[in-house]
Parts: C-alpha cells; sequence; structure tokens
C-alpha cells in the first residue's frame, strides 16, 4: 500500500478530513456570521447617524436667524450679549456636535468625500464658538472622542464657512427670520 502524507496512508487522511468538515463548516459558519454582524452595526450606525442628522437640520430650519448670527465675529460677539438667543445658540451647537460626532465615528470619511466636507461646512458655522475659549473650554472637551475632537478644531482652525466670508449675517436682524 502506497504510504500518502508523513507516513499515514491517503485513506486515513481522507477519513481524518472526512470527520473535520462538520467542524469546518462550523467555523466557516461563526466567520461569515461575524462579518455579517460587523456588516450589520456598521449599517444601523449610519442609520442611525443620519437619523440625528436629520433632526439637526430640522432644529436648524427653526432656528435659522440665530444659526447664522453666530458665523463671524462681529455677530457673534452681538449675539453673546443676547442671553436667550445665545443659550439656543449653544443648543444648536450641542445638536450639531452630537450629530456630526455620530457621523464621523459612523462614515468612513477616506472613501466618503461629501460626508466629510458635510460636515466640515456645519462645523465653520460654529468657528467662532469652538475657537473661544471662555465659551468652549476644556471641560466641553470632554464629552467628544478624542479623534472627533482634533477634526472639529481642526475644522474650526482651518475652514470658514461662506455665511461669514460674505457677511450673510449682518443682514441678520432680531425682527428678521428666514423661513
Amino acid at each position: 500500500m502506497a504510504t500518502g502524507l508523513f507516513g499515514v496512508s491517503w485513506t486515513e487522511i481522507i477519513d481524518f478530513l472526512l470527520k473535520l468538515a462538520p467542524a469546518a463548516s462550523i467555523v466557516g459558519g461563526i466567520l461569515a456570521a461575524r462579518v455579517q454582524l460587523r456588516s450589520n452595526r456598521q449599517i444601523n450606525a449610519v442609520m442611525i447617524a443620519k437619523n440625528h442628522y436629520r433632526e439637526m437640520l430640522d432644529a436648524f430650519l427653526k432656528n435659522s436667524d440665530i444659526l447664522y448670527l453666530g458665523s463671524n465675529p462681529t455677530s457673534f460677539a452681538e449675539l453673546k450679549k443676547d442671553i436667550p438667543r445665545y443659550r439656543r445658540y449653544r443648543t444648536l451647537f450641542t445638536l450639531m456636535s452630537f450629530a456630526m460626532r455620530e457621523l464621523y465615528l459612523a462614515m468612513d470619511l477616506k472613501r466618503e468625500k461629501n460626508w466629510e466636507h458635510m460636515i466640515r461646512v456645519f462645523i465653520s458655522l460654529f468657528r467662532n464658538y469652538i475657537l473661544s475659549p471662555e465659551d468652549y473650554g476644556p471641560y466641553n472637551h470632554q464629552a467628544l472622542t478624542p479623534s472627533f475632537l482634533a477634526f472639529l478644531m481642526d475644522t474650526a482652525q482651518n475652514f470658514e464657512h461662506s455665511a461669514a466670508r460674505t457677511s450673510v449675517a449682518q443682514y441678520l436682524k432680531h425682527e428678521t427670520r428666514l423661513t
């Protein structure tokens, strides 16, 4: 009889492999389930992030008069003097930072450049607030993950919203409200 591998006959090797087949299929099934679970987690994370994004957009639409007042340093200084409106502005920042953090963590921004740019645009609306150490100090940084905080600070320092450049905020007065 011909010797197989390592001095074991081919018949014994085939019998051994046939006995291992059910265990191998179970291990393969477990690995496939883990991949599927990871994929489902990613899909769920994106769906949750987009729901927070929609809620943020709704709040921004209802408070657009205040949102743009913080877009340049002059109107931001005036906004800080009006305490009730400034509180609404900070609430909008909280909504934005939570929604953008969820999107930042759920999306692969290296492949999804349009989402990265959208996140930067919304962060830049609060540029003056973020860069003000008296308004957005180290205590506030604790609520954000370190990677998103670095992204937030980098965006605030290096990206300016178009509304600030065109000074659209100077035309928004207490009486006017975008509809």
